[in-house]
C-alpha cells in the first residue's frame, strides 16, 4: 500500500508533466500562427518536431531509468544496511543476554560421582584446592566435614574465616537419616543399619575433634544443624562446589557428582547469604580459638552429645582421624607437588 508522501510525489509529477505539455502545445500554437507559412512548411516542421521528441523522449526514458536504478539500489542498500545493523544490535543484546544467564545459573564446570579407591575425583580437587590456594574465607555445609581438616591442615595459604555445617552428632533422627543413604555405598553393604549410624556418630564426634585441631590456623566456627543430606557445598570467594548426593549418577557413590558455580551466580549468592544467616540466627554453634585447649572441647563434645566424653576419647578420634584420611592426605601431597611442577 503506497504511503501518503508517496502518492502526493506521485501526484506532482503527473502534474508537472501535463503542465508542461500545456504550455509546449499553446507556445507552439501561437509561433505556428505568427508565422505565413504553407501547408506543406508545417507538416515538415511537425515531422521534425515528432522526431526531436522521440529522440528527447529516448533520452528521457534513459535517463530517467538510470536515476530510478541509482534511487532503488540505494534504497535497497540503506535497507540492507538497516537491517543488518538492527540485526546486529539484536545478535549482541542477544549473546549478552545469554552470557548474563549462563554466568547466573549455569556452573562453570561439572564433575562426576566417584567411589575413593586410588583417586578422589583428579579435575574436581584440582580446583578445589587452586580456589582455597586464593581464597581468604571457607565454609563448608553438609552431612559429615570428614576430609575438611585434612584439606585445611595440607593448604598452602590458609583461609581467615573458616564456617563448617554439619550434622548434630547429638541429633540421631539426622544420622538415622544419613546412615541409611550411606548403607548403599560399597563398603557398607552388609552392615546392621544399628551399625552405619553407630559409626557416623563416631564419624561426627571425630570431625569436631580435628577441627578444633585446626583452630590455630584461624578461628573455626561450626553451626549444628538438621542437614537433610541431599546435597553439600565447599565454598570459597570466588566460587562454590555444589554436591548432589542423590543425583542418578551419585547412586552407590560415596562421593556424589558436583558442580562449580562462579561468585556471579544466583546459586552462589543465595547459598553464601543463606548460611550467614544460619550463623546468625542459629544458636546450636560453637568458635573454636587458639587460646582454648581439651578441656574446653571434652566439655562441649559432652554437652553436644549427651555422654561422657574423657581425654582417652580425644586420642582415640585423633588416632581414628588420622587413618581414615591418610590415603587422602597422601592423595593431596601429590596433587600439590604435580600443582607446584614448572610446566614445559
Amino acid at each position: 500500500m503506497a504511503t501518503p508522501a508517496r502518492r502526493l510525489r506521485r501526484t506532482l509529477v503527473w502534474y508537472s508533466f501535463g503542465s508542461a505539455c500545456v504550455v509546449a502545445t499553446l507556445v507552439g500554437v501561437v509561433l505556428i500562427k505568427g508565422q505565413n507559412l504553407s501547408a506543406g512548411e508545417i507538416l515538415s516542421n511537425i515531422g521534425l518536431n515528432l522526431i526531436a521528441s522521440v529522440v528527447f523522449a529516448v533520452m528521457f526514458v534513459m535517463l530517467s531509468n538510470w536515476v530510478q536504478d541509482r534511487h532503488l539500489q540505494e534504497t535497497i542498500s540503506e535497507g540492507f544496511e538497516t537491517i543488518r545493523e538492527g540485526f546486529t544490535d539484536l545478535t549482541d543484546r542477544l549473546t549478552e543476554s545469554m552470557a548474563q544467564s549462563n554466568q547466573l545459573f549455569l556452573p562453570r564446570a561439572s564433575y562426576p560421582a566417584v567411589n575413593p579407591t586410588v583417586t578422589f575425583g583428579e579435575d574436581f580437587n584440582r580446583d578445589v584446592t587452586m580456589s582455597l590456594e586464593r581464597s581468604d574465607f571457607f565454609a563448608f555445609h553438609g552431612p559429615s566435614a570428614r576430609y575438611v581438616a585434612t584439606r585445611l591442615r595440607k593448604a598452602r595459604h590458609r583461609p581467615q574465616q573458616i564456617r563448617i555445617a554439619m550434622i548434630d552428632p547429638g541429633n540421631t533422627r539426622a544420622i538415622r537419616r544419613r546412615a541409611s543413604d550411606r548403607a548403599t555405598w560399597p563398603k557398607f553393604r552388609g552392615q546392621q543399619s544399628e551399625e552405619v549410624e553407630r559409626e557416623l556418630e563416631e564419624e561426627l564426634l571425630m570431625n569436631v575433634v580435628s577441627l578444633f585441631d585446626c583452630r590455630r590456623f584461624c578461628p573455626v566456627e561450626i553451626l549444628y544443624n538438621d542437614d537433610t543430606a541431599v546435597y553439600r557445598y565447599v565454598m570459597f570467594d570466588q566460587s562454590v562446589y555444589v554436591s548432589w548426593y542423590h543425583s542418578p549418577q551419585s547412586a552407590e557413590m560415596e562421593l556424589p557428582e558436583s558442580y562449580q558455580f562462579g561468585k556471579e551466580s544466583f546459586v552462589y549468592s543465595t547459598l553464601r547469604m543463606d548460611l550467614m544467616r544460619k550463623f546468625e540466627m542459629s544458636q546450636s554453634k560453637v568458635v573454636f580459638d587458639a587460646s582454648q585447649n581439651d578441656s574446653f572441647l571434652i566439655t562441649h563434645l559432652k554437652e553436644m552429645a549427651d555422654r561422657t566424653i574423657s581425654p582417652e576419647d580425644l586420642e582415640r578420634w585423633r588416632a581414628q582421624q588420622q587413618a581414615d584420611s591418610a590415603a587422602f592426605a597422601s592423595y593431596l601431597d601429590n596433587l600439590y607437588r604435580d600443582l607446584n611442577r614448572p610446566v614445559r
